[in-house]
């Protein structure tokens, strides 16, 4: 390490290229929200609940963890920053005692496995926080163990050891599949054995032999460290009473004896898919899943650090001794990575495809994850091997390139996405000041991308109106929430089912029979709570919202009650007043009948040059402008609803069934500004 000092610090410079710019805006994402409700109100103690299923040792890492940093989500995101930059020197100092001659393919293999753009999960900095920093742990007990064989004394060697063991151990209990780069461990140990020893001599009749001593050389080598992998799996088995069936040895082994042909024709199949996915398309297909999705101001910014990211590595590259990198290699030094990566990469993922799991670039990306430091040093190793210098180095950098370009559309979608939600639950805090325990919402998000349950739908609005600590754990949710499928919709418009559930450390009650549905339409549209009675249905909801709208209860929202604010280190500070903060508080006032209070917001919001998007959202301050007798505003809303018919009937039903008494100039309005257009 001490002989690479301006590599190692071009190497901090690119991953904060890569990973920082939009840091400040990421908070939590998908299951970091129960991560982070559960310890709220069960406190750090509840981890060992959550894991005590099949990897006891997150719930002290979380433990530990929750009470360093707490809920604030920039200290989490550091924390996994830190631990990628620590890996990737890490994959650096590997290199550079495997190659310590060949600088370059040292740096680049260093630098591909630091911005590896297979793994998906980064900005979930909570929930895979112990993926990163077992990913940090595994790099440098296979760095202690090579440094091990390079220093001389006797001390030396065995705490570099106890080292590798210590680590080892760590990064394992953490990450239980990544035991598959033991492998990897075993076999650099082998490339420093086989380079040791003078084969220039040895006849070609010898070779097996010669192979053989080494492999037997390369056992002796690792003394004691065959514990890493001997000591976690004799615990595991004889000793930790796994309750989880994903991670079960045993059960996944008896699938495999169960059926052996069509098990083993699955492995095979996944272990392909799994390989060109963290090739190839890790490289590749990301790059137009995110970028292309980016505004345009958004995707000059990236391209804007993506370049300053090549420039980076054109000048580290330039510090090394020239541009040109086939001059100072041998085949023998691309050769052995090569063979490194690619068979640690092919045994590295051999514990996930056993436990009939695969990899994927985006939901199964994690599983890549250990198995990526093979993968980099394989992609390297087939670049360097291109003969032409300039296509090598086009190559290259088209390759850090889309890397780069992926990271920055990776953290921007991250970023809208929170913004969004945070958009959406302070539009709901505005409109609703408290919700009756045991309500079930049914919420539809305007993007499919907010739409997955496992989104913290459940924990953001716990998080906001539930936010008291509890001495009971494992901890109870006094909101359910889900978002609408199929299933869903079809168990919602029946509405008997009841369901107790349970997950790790919580459980939830899912009460069909009494739920409030939640919509908005389009990112450009209010968040709507769903009279069930007389629902507001915009011209853009989906079918399903239109269906489950009638089973919605309003009086599960608790209109006269204290305000509940959303915390601000989950949901930021409260966003700008505009025209969805008077709809929300004009369809409260209209909840509870204040019907001058809803026309004075209309006025106040017309006053402030304010108006929807979505013109259904006129509806409240319509029916107000009836009952008040404001027929000048009655007939300026007409004109705004415009000429769409579903909107025209939906105003000529409400306003036709309003039971308060009503003028007979405000009567011959709805007639004919409302009704009479609404049949045409």
């Amino acid at each position: 390490m001490k002989k690479t000092p301006l590599p190692a610090l071009f190497l901090v410079i690119i991953t904060a290229l890569v990973y920082l710019p939009n840091i400040g805006g990421l908070t939590y994402f998908k299951d970091d929200w129960y991560y982070i409700y559960d310890g709220l109100i069960g406190g750090a103690k509840i981890f060992h609940e959550m894991f005590s299923i099949d990897r006891p040792a997150r719930g002290y890492f979380f433990e530990w963890y929750f009470l360093l940093l707490g809920a604030k989500p920039l200290a989490w995101h550091i924390g996994a920053y830190l631990w990628r930059t620590l890996s990737a020197l890490g994959a650096l100092w590997i290199f550079n005692i495997l190659w310590e001659k060949e600088k370059k393919i040292a740096f680049i293999s260093a630098l591909l496995f630091a911005i590896y753009p297979g793994y998906y999960w980064w900005m979930s900095a909570i929930e895979y926080q112990p993926m990163i920093t077992s990913l940090a742990l595994q790099v440098f007990s296979i760095a202690f163990t090579l440094k091990g064989l390079q220093v001389e004394g006797y001390r030396l060697k065995v705490a570099y050891a106890m080292g590798a063991v210590l680590t080892g151990w760590a990064y394992i209990a953490l990450v239980d599949y990544a035991i598959g780069m033991e492998v990897f461990r075993f076999l650099a140990v082998y490339v420093m054995i086989a380079r040791r020893q003078d084969t220039n001599s040895t006849a070609a009749r010898n070779k097996f032999r010669v192979t053989v001593k080494r492999v037997r050389d390369s056992f002796y080598a690792l003394n004691g460290q065959l514990l890493i992998p001997i000591g976690f799996v004799f615990w595991r088995t004889f000793f930790f009473n796994n309750e989880r069936e994903a991670t079960d040895i045993g059960l996944q082994l008896g699938a495999f004896f169960g059926s052996p042909i069509s098990t083993g024709t699955r492995w095979i199949l996944q272990t392909l898919n799994s390989l060109l996915n963290m090739t190839a398309l890790a490289w590749v297909n990301q790059f137009p899943r995110f970028f292309f999705e980016l505004r345009m101001r958004d995707m000059a910014y990236g391209i804007l650090f993506a370049i300053l990211t090549l420039l980076a590595v054109f000048l580290a590259r330039k510090t090394s001794g020239g541009d040109s990198i086939r001059a100072a290699e041998s085949n023998s030094t691309l050769r052995e990575s090569a063979l490194l990566g690619g068979l640690g990469l092919i045994l590295g993922i051999l514990p996930v495809i056993m436990a009939n799991r695969y990899i994927d670039n985006g939901v199964f990306s994690h599983y890549a994850l250990p198995a990526s430091l093979a993968a980099a040093l394989l992609v390297s190793s087939l670049i360097h091997s291109i003969s032409m210098p300039r296509i090598q180095s086009a190559v290259m950098y088209i390759v850090i390139l889309f890397a780069a370009l992926t990271h920055y559309g990776i953290s921007i979608s991250a970023v809208n996405e929170a913004r969004a939600l945070e958009k959406f639950w302070w539009q709901v805090s505005w409109r609703a000041p408290a919700l009756a325990s045991d309500t079930m919402l049914v919420i539809h998000y305007p993007s499919a991308n907010m739409g997955d349950d496992g989104n913290g739908a459940t924990e953001l609005p716990n998080m906001i109106y539930f936010p008291q600590s509890s001495a009971s754990i494992p901890v109870h949710y006094n909101l359910s929430a889900i978002t609408l499928n199929d299933t869903n919709l079809r168990e919602v418009m029946l509405g008997k089912l009841y369901m107790e559930t349970d997950y790790r450390s919580h459980t939830v009650n899912l009460n069909y029979e009494n739920v409030l549905v939640i919509s908005q339409p389009t990112p450009t549209s209010c968040a709507h709570v769903v009279n069930g009675n007389a629902p507001l249905i915009s011209f853009d909801d989906p079918a399903s919202v239109i269906l489950a709208a009638p089973s919605s209860n309003l009086e599960n929202v608790i209109a006269n009650a204290q305000p509940h604010i959303p915390p601000n280190f989950a949901f930021g500070d409260e966003p700008e007043r505009n025209w969805c903060y008077y709809f929300e508080k004009a369809d409260l006032a209209a909840q509870l009948q204040q019907w001058d209070e809803v026309t004075a917001l209309g006025e106040e919001a017309i006053k402030l040059e304010l108006h929807p998007q979505d013109q259904s959202e006129w509806m409240p301050f319509l029916k107000a402008y009836a009952i008040t007798g404001n027929d000048k505003r009655m007939k300026q809303t007409a004109s705004k609803i415009g000429i769409e018919t579903v909107l025209r009937l939906q105003a000529c039903e409400m306003l036709t069934k309003i039971e308060e008494p009503l003028r007979d100039d405000v009567k011959d309005i709805i007639a004919t500004h409302y009704c009479k257009n609404a049949q045409k």
